[in-house]
């Protein structure tokens, strides 16, 4: 899978991340494929303006969403404990390209989401 190369690609990533703006909710596996290109990118540009369109919000979203249990409570096949961890692996990497700027992590709690993992079982 391969990263953003341009703006327009960062645009349009972040408006399929949009729970407002989707029809229905992303799955897991969906959730996986978009972090997956965040963490593939390697263009620093995008990942800045990754971070200006507020997409670090939608990947804090995210992690609540499983640290809260509405996501991998193992009702669904396809959310087993084995694809919530393969997204946590996924959603971490993505994170860890994402330019470091203290304004873009106050602007949500992405740094509180990410703590609430060490109490993760594995």
């Amino acid at each position: 899978m391969g990263g953003l190369v341009d703006s327009e690609g960062v645009e349009r990533l972040v408006q399929l991340m949009q729970p407002e703006r989707a029809e229905k909710k992303i799955d897991l596996i969906g959730r996986s494929i978009l972090a997956g290109v965040i963490a593939a990118t390697e263009e620093y540009d995008c990942l800045g303006r990754f971070v200006q369109l507020r997409g670090l919000p939608v990947l804090d979203e995210w992690l609540q969403e499983i640290h809260k249990g509405k996501i991998g409570d193992g009702s669904s096949p396809k959310d087993s404990d084995k694809s919530v961890e393969e997204f946590l692996l996924v959603l971490l990497r993505a994170l860890d390209k994402r330019p470091a700027n203290l304004q873009a992590l106050q602007m949500c709690n992405i740094g509180k989401s990410v703590n609430h993992l060490r109490s993760h079982k594995n």
